[in-house]
């Protein structure tokens, strides 16, 4: 405001909007492991240990359960060594090109480095289902292949077609964890597909590949099988296949347990107060929802703490973020406390602002007001609001101060100077008083700030104005220097007759530049303070 007491509309240097993005992980390292496990290499690994798993289970299959005696049975053995080689390089030959096809059309969009269209995802979260198909169709037509050669021997279509089943299961597994990482950056600007579920699934291959299986293998030996199984072996059977589902259903367990106990390490990091948290979704299923769930849990909060920052930032004060929460709209009716109020205001800004474009003015008010919080901060007050050229500072509100007045002070007497050291400034008044007032918030529960209410704050307005016309452009009430414990540098400055008051106010200003007669006010100003109340 000026000379006059008109407000004129300004702000200060707006502190810049935070940024309220979420923390992505380092898609450097995502986009490299995702790119190592997109090549077609890396599918026939699995698929050659897969397969060679599944060799395993026939030769388990017809060494434990195919009894010696009935070797005799199969059929020629050039013929099934013929038949082998002759389907196994036939199914190379098919199956690498069309698993090639698979991986590139799903893939290569994380070779080119560019992001996933919805196409590319779709082929991509089936792929593993797709490669497993194939391999399945390749073990199904073995069985059929050799059953016709040995058609006598039934055994031998029904140990291909379980050894099948196992090599898929574990290849799917397999597969679905290989491409986890890719997963991760597919989905790392998309959603999860809809209603889909892995945890049910993945439990129970995991349970057909080390339960069911075994069992059945067992279970059908006695009605395809030419003489019964003898106690012994049957004893191992059992111990092999409890083994082998206890390792089985722990690896399915581990594969749950994992993403598990990264959620919760994040969790905990939340706890700790560590905001910056992004999972990566590389599961499809229940899991990834989970872990989505708890990234969105992060970025809310990121997201109130910094709506909180800027609050704090804009009302210069960190408690009333918390203070605000507890707003009760007209029904709350603040706090009575002593405070001390300082008020400044620049001189002669009417005639500035006239005189100079509106980008000057504003830059100066910028200036005077990054002095003033400055100095205000540094004290341990508050700058309650701007007022167009004018600032309402507080001590010993919101948080107590006993010492408030000394602050004040304090403040009062460095401003000018420092204000003074800083460029293209106008000149100031400064006002200081202390007394009571309702600290609080006022207004309605849309639409409300947090001010103090009383006579202090007008009177030190009345003050600020006042002071403009004295040499050192500072005036403190009586009640600010009889509150403060430290008095030195403050002498007395006379009675004022305050507009709007009827009993003089008595004054002090800074000792430093204080002259000892002012014809202001048309009377010489008493060197003795009187005890009139402020």
């Amino acid at each position: 405001m000026d000379e006059g007491g008109a407000p004129q509309d300004a702000a200060p240097d707006v502190p810049a909007t935070p940024d309220v993005s979420p923390v992505v992980v380092d898609s450097t390292s995502t986009a490299g492991v995702a790119r190592s496990r997109s090549t077609v290499r890396g599918v026939v690994r699995l698929q050659i240990l897969a397969n060679g798993l599944g060799a395993v289970a026939v030769f388990a299959y017809f060494r434990f359960l195919f009894p010696p005696e009935a070797e005799g049975e199969l059929g020629n053995s050039t013929l099934n060594l013929v038949a082998f080689g002759t389907y196994l390089t036939v199914m190379v030959l098919l199956a690498l090109p069309l698993n090639t096809l698979f991986v590139r059309r799903a893939m290569n969009w994380v070779r080119q480095g560019r992001p996933a269209t919805d196409r590319q995802r779709k082929l991509l979260f089936s792929l593993p289902l797709a490669e497993t198909l194939t391999a399945f169709v390749s073990w199904l037509g073995a069985a059929v292949l050799f059953g016709v050669i040995n058609s006598d021997v039934q055994r031998i279509s029904v140990g291909i077609a379980l050894a099948g089943v196992v090599t898929c299961t574990f290849l799917y597994l397999l597969l679905e964890g290989h491409f986890r990482p890719v997963y991760a950056l597919a989905l790392a600007d998309a959603d999860l597909p809809a209603d889909r579920r892995d945890v049910l699934p993945r439990l129970m291959l995991a349970w057909l590949l080390g339960s069911a299986v075994p069992l059945l293998a067992i279970g059908l030996t006695p009605l395809i099988g030419p003489a019964p199984m003898d106690g012994q072996r049957l004893a191992w059977l059992a111990f092999v296949c409890i083994a082998a589902g206890a390792l089985v259903m722990g690896l399915a367990a581990r594969s749950v347990a994992r993403p598990l106990n990264t959620i919760r390490d994040a969790l905990r990091d939340i706890e700790h107060g560590d905001l910056d948290v992004q999972l990566p979704i590389d599961d499809l299923g229940e899991l990834g929802r989970l872990a989505e769930g708890v990234n969105d849990l992060a970025a809310g909060m990121r997201e109130r703490e910094l709506l909180r920052e800027l609050f704090q930032r804009q009302v210069g004060q960190a408690g009333l973020a918390d203070l605000a929460l507890d707003f009760q709209g007209a029904t709350a009716s603040g706090t009575r406390r002593e405070v001390t109020v300082l008020f400044v205001d620049l001189r002669g800004y009417t005639r500035f602002s006239e005189t100079h474009e509106p980008e000057e003015v504003v830059a100066m008010l910028n200036r005077f007001f990054r002095v003033v919080v400055a100095r205000v901060s540094r004290e341990g007050g508050w700058v309650n609001k701007f007022e167009g050229d004018a600032a309402l500072c507080l001590f010993g509100a919101p948080q107590e101060q006993l010492d408030h007045a000394d602050r004040a002070l304090r403040t009062a007497a460095a401003l000018p100077r420092e204000l003074a050291q800083a460029d293209d400034l106008l000149g100031v008044g400064i006002g200081v008083a202390t007394g009571e007032v309702i600290a609080g918030f006022i207004g309605t529960a849309e639409r409300f700030e947090y001010t103090v209410i009383g006579d202090v704050v007008n009177l030190s307005s009345r003050l600020c104005d006042e002071a403009k016309g004295t040499a050192s452009g500072v005036l403190a009430a009586s009640s600010t220097v009889q509150a403060a414990e430290q008095r030195d540098g403050w002498s007395p400055a006379g009675r004022l007759s305050i507009r709007g008051r009827r009993e003089k106010a008595v004054v002090y200003s800074p000792t430093a530049g204080q002259p000892k007669r002012s014809r202001r006010y048309g009377t010489p100003w008493s060197s003795r303070p009187e005890r009139s109340a402020p």
